[in-house]
């Protein structure tokens, strides 16, 4: 997979976005050497789509090793959207479309933005739409 620095803009309503927050919430303590509770929405969620695993267990998958390499914030103007942008290393366009497919699935019926960061040789960021 190639890694990539972008944004995505999405609605996936309240509770897409708190499973959302928690999910990320979640990856940032387990790279902290700790391990949280997983809040109720999400629990919910995953223990209903993967009865087979622990809640443990299939979040761990989802999340992958090391830092979490995306951030989580509220669209600009008070909009019900939210924006994930990737930082770092960045990841792979695919696995922020499998965390949205399994924890906010409902974002998946409304119209997404997508926007890749490309850093410009003087270290300045610059960005474009494809």
């Amino acid at each position: 997979m190639r890694r990539h620095q972008f944004r995505l803009t999405l609605e996936p309503g309240q509770e897409g976005v708190t499973r959302l927050a928690q999910l990320h919430q979640y990856a940032e303590r387990i790279v902290e050497g700790e391990r949280s509770l997983v809040g109720p929405l999400l629990r919910e969620k995953i223990a209903a789509s993967h009865p087979q695993r622990t809640v443990t267990q299939a979040l761990d998958m989802l999340v992958g090793k090391g830092i979490p390499q995306w951030d989580l914030e509220g669209d600009a103007n008070g909009s019900p959207r939210i924006v994930i942008t990737t930082r770092g290393s960045g990841m792979a366009f695919s696995a922020i479309a499998r965390i949205v497919e399994q924890i906010a699935p409902e974002a998946l019926a409304k119209p997404m933005f997508f926007e890749p960061i490309q850093k410009t040789q003087s270290g300045q960021k610059h960005s474009s739409l494809h």
